[in-house]
């Protein structure tokens, strides 16, 4: 799970299913949108960053994979498509929405260090000593902060609700200090803000959302073609199983000639590809009914009919 300050709100738990995709990314980029949007997926998280309209990072994470750029927007669609995620929205500035990218697709140094078992001032000053630039990620249970450094200095806080890097640290240690809050530590390397390109300009968009609509249609068509086989294959052993039925019960009151009956009236229903119900049956005993009395007698007729009405009855209740 990836773990980020919320910021500031623009929309949230929106079903990115329901939403044509890369006409959201294309207004985000027009209205010259900074700051982040949130997937969460039963499979796994993705991240967009956009700054000043550029979507200047992609990254889609599971308990398996790490996915960045190209793949993360595929997959980031293909778990859109299943109608099962979240969406939500925050607004940043530029230059957290540029920290926020650098964190990510920095280097973990430690991850989920108890803060009640680490001297969390000694770790501050080698950051300081070590000249190192990053982040600090403090979390618990409900709430996350993250504290940047460049070159060793410390440049500010984020934490849930915050547009900007900010000066004070009230929030975050406040975070720091909750039971079981722990911390991990992310360092960056270089200045890759100028040659950061925009996934909007070098990716086709609308080219990978088509194709994994296309896909979740294959798919859907898939499963459809195999539960309508399914149904028909169970349609037809009850209709199999109904006719057994019939012609055991008229081997036994009427001879060979009864099975030949009810196979000339079996073979008479019209169903027109509809479930074989009880409805369907009436015009048959009827038929059938006329059909015997050429070779037995009214009780012998109605004792068979009565044997194959509960026999039918108990076979197409699925009995």
């Amino acid at each position: 799970m990836i773990l980020l300050p919320r910021g500031n709100p623009v929309k949230e738990n929106v079903n990115p299913g329901k939403v044509n995709l890369p006409d959201a990314l294309d207004k985000l980029r027009q209205g010259k949108f900074t700051g982040y949007l949130r997937f969460d997926f039963p499979e796994g998280t993705g991240i967009f960053i956009f700054q000043a309209g550029r979507l200047i990072s992609s990254l889609f994470e599971t308990g398996r994979e790490n996915l960045i750029a190209y793949d993360a927007i595929a997959r980031t669609f293909h778990e859109s498509l299943k109608g099962d995620g979240r969406l939500d929205i925050y607004r940043l500035s530029p230059e957290l929405a540029f920290s926020i990218h650098a964190l990510l697709h920095g280097e973990m140094l430690h991850r989920g260090q108890d803060l009640q078992l680490i001297d969390i001032r000694s770790l501050l000053t080698r950051m300081r000593d070590e000249q190192r630039s990053g982040c600090l990620r403090i979390y618990s249970d409900d709430h996350i902060a993250l504290i940047f450094y460049r070159d060793g200095k410390p440049l500010g806080f984020f934490h849930d609700g915050s547009t900007d890097i900010e000066t004070t640290a009230d929030t975050s240690m406040s975070v720091a200090r909750a039971p079981g809050a722990k911390v991990d530590v992310l360092i960056t390397r270089g200045d890759a803000e100028k040659s950061l390109a925009d996934l909007m300009e070098t990716a086709n968009i609308a080219g990978l959302w088509n194709k994994e609509v296309g896909e979740r249609q294959r798919q859907r068509e898939e499963q459809e073609n195999a539960a309508s086989r399914t149904l028909e294959m169970r349609e037809g052993e009850r209709r199999q199983k109904t006719l057994a039925l019939f012609q055991k019960a008229a081997q036994q009151h009427l001879g060979k000639i009864g099975v030949s009956l009810v196979d000339k009236e079996f073979d008479r229903l019209k169903l027109n590809g509809v479930p074989l119900g009880e409805g369907h049956l009436t015009g048959f005993y009827d038929n059938l009914a006329k059909a015997a009395k050429l070779v037995a007698g009214p009780s012998k007729i109605e004792l068979m009919l009565d044997e194959m009405k509960k026999g039918a009855r108990s076979v197409l209740k699925g009995s």
